[in-house]
């Protein structure tokens, strides 16, 4: 392997490394070993390797550290030795140490790595060998119950937590934290806290360095892999026997799920203010809906009896008029109990072969005396346009539309009706002259209770359940509705129903438009 490609990989290595040459200076420390042992890039290389051993682990039987950790390979198996390494600014760190060596054409060459050790040491079958201050191998002592219990709860705990020197270096984390930062162990073990870009984050770790608690709540973005996870966090000081700050612990609780469950209550919460809106301004259309016909309806009424009584001839207009109140009152009734009955699921329709342009002219015939001033445009077919359907429900979807049409147009302005057999469908189309339909509206035009906003409840009668009615209806004979409207350029209902002849159609998508904006349902 090249020398740059060597450097590349050793660049890349999770594990701090430090490699020396035969009389035992430092030639080349990776990055990880850098943010261990907090050297800047280009101090260490040139210097002995003994200004990171402490004084009292420099000569062991006569031999440098190095050699002699060398010269126990073989006693050791390959196991690491965990041993204290001066950290730049001078204080001590505990890491296991893995040293081997190989010849070159550069000589001699030796290599240390090195690992942060398990937050509690774990003697199993093979005691790990550390070196005693008086240079001399001993095994570790045996890990107390106590000891066994903080290693299972740090390890078990249903929280993040990891622990910190005065450096500030993590020296210790469990599981669930290595999870919620989304980086190894061997990444978080060893990283330095002020390397962070979170201002906060650094903050709570002066705040602890200082002796104080902390506490900070945020989204943390990870170092290494990128992954944002939002955290609630408290710092706390860890104080030594003296009252002295030697480090810090940190308690981290992931709160994605939290951020979840709020968002969902205030969407939840969102939606109720809307269904009260909804339903406040509902009561107010219906109580002024109901109002309109009753209160004439009432004046004739009395009218009525007042003639009655005294025996005088009763004007046939009074009763014309009376009559359609009440026609009026029954059709809005009608639309609640229909609007409860979808909602229930429970109406019912009966289906049977029929003509849908003979139900059409039935329709403009008895909309012919409520036209006014209006004029009405039919257009259709040569031959009879047959469907299978409810006629007296689809006679109530046609009344509808037209009603809109008539209700939202000029009055001397003309209704477009047109009827067209297209395919395996029949496409019913009533276009107006009139207001139109604001294109952020069109969405909600076919919901119950909506009406548009630039619509007047008092120049314009209506519950706001009409197309919400007819479009259940549409669908439920396997067709589709829509509409194509500008504001101030008028409206264009379409209706597609399939023909009595045609075998599982399809309801066809509305032609694609650059003109009219489009909503279908």
């Amino acid at each position: 392997m090249a020398g740059d490609d060597f450097r590349e990989v050793m660049d890349a290595m999770a594990d701090p490394l430090v490699a020396c040459d035969g009389d035992e200076r430092v030639l080349y420390l990776n990055p990880a070993a850098e943010r261990l042992l907090g050297w800047k890039p280009g101090e260490l290389p040139g210097r002995p390797f003994t200004c990171l051993v402490p004084e009292r682990l420099r000569s062991f039987e006569g031999r440098s550290f190095l050699r002699y950790l060398l010269g126990r390979r073989r006693a050791l198996s390959g196991r690491p030795v965990r041993v204290s390494l001066l950290r730049r600014e001078g204080s001590e760190l505990e890491v296991e140490v893995t040293v081997g060596t190989s010849m070159g054409g550069g000589g001699e060459r030796i290599a240390v790595v090195m690992r942060r050790p398990p937050e509690l040491p774990d003697y199993t079958d093979e005691p790990l060998e550390r070196l005693s201050s008086a240079g001399h191998p001993r095994t570790a002592p045996p890990v107390s119950p106590g000891e066994r219990a903080y290693q299972l709860v740090f390890e078990n705990a249903p929280l993040g937590l990891f622990h910190f020197d005065t450096t500030p270096i993590i020296v210790a984390c469990n599981d669930y934290f290595v999870r919620i930062m989304g980086s190894s162990k061997r990444m978080l073990i060893g990283l330095n806290l002020l390397t962070l870009q979170d201002e906060a984050i650094l903050a709570c770790v002066r705040d602890v360095l200082s002796g104080r608690h902390a506490y900070y709540e945020g989204e943390y973005h990870s170092v290494t892999s990128g992954k944002a996870t939002p955290v609630r966090a408290h710092f706390a000081p860890c104080f030594n026997e003296d009252g002295q700050v030697e480090g810090g612990v940190g308690i981290v609780e992931d709160v994605t799920e939290q951020r979840s469950a709020e968002a969902e209550r205030d969407r939840l919460f969102r939606e109720a203010q809307e269904a009260i809106r909804v339903r406040d301004d509902f009561l107010t259309i219906a109580s002024h809906e109901l109002k309109t016909p009753l209160t004439p309806l009432s004046l004739r009424l009395a009218s009525l009896e007042r003639r009655l009584e005294r025996k005088e001839p009763v004007d046939p207009a009074l009763l014309r008029h009376a009559r359609q109140h009440l026609v009026r009152l029954a059709a809005l009734i009608n639309d609640l109990l229909d609007a409860s009955r979808i909602e229930a699921g429970r109406l019912a329709l009966h289906l049977e072969p029929t003509r849908l342009d003979a139900i059409i002219e039935r329709v403009l015939t008895v909309m012919d005396a409520e036209r006014g001033q209006h004029r009405i445009d039919y257009s259709h077919p040569p031959e009879a346009v047959r469907i299978r359907g409810d006629a007296y429900r689809l006679e109530q979807v046609i009344a509808n539309l037209l009603e809109n049409a008539l209700k939202y147009s000029p009055a001397d302005s003309t209704v477009r009706v047109t009827l067209d057999a297209r395919g395996d469908f029949a496409l019913l189309s009533v276009a107006d002259e009139g207001i139109g339909i604001p294109r952020d509206q069109q969405e909600q035009l076919f919901e119950r209770y909506f009406r548009a906003r630039n619509v007047s409840v008092t120049s314009y009668g209506g519950l706001g359940l009409g197309l919400y009615i007819s479009r259940d209806i549409v669908e439920r004979h396997g067709g589709r509705i829509w509409v194509e409207s500008e504001v101030g350029r008028g409206a264009t209902f379409h209706v597609a129903l399939p023909l009595l002849s045609a075998a599982n159609p399809t309801p066809p998508e509305p032609r694609p438009s650059t003109g009219p904006s489009q909503q279908v349902h």
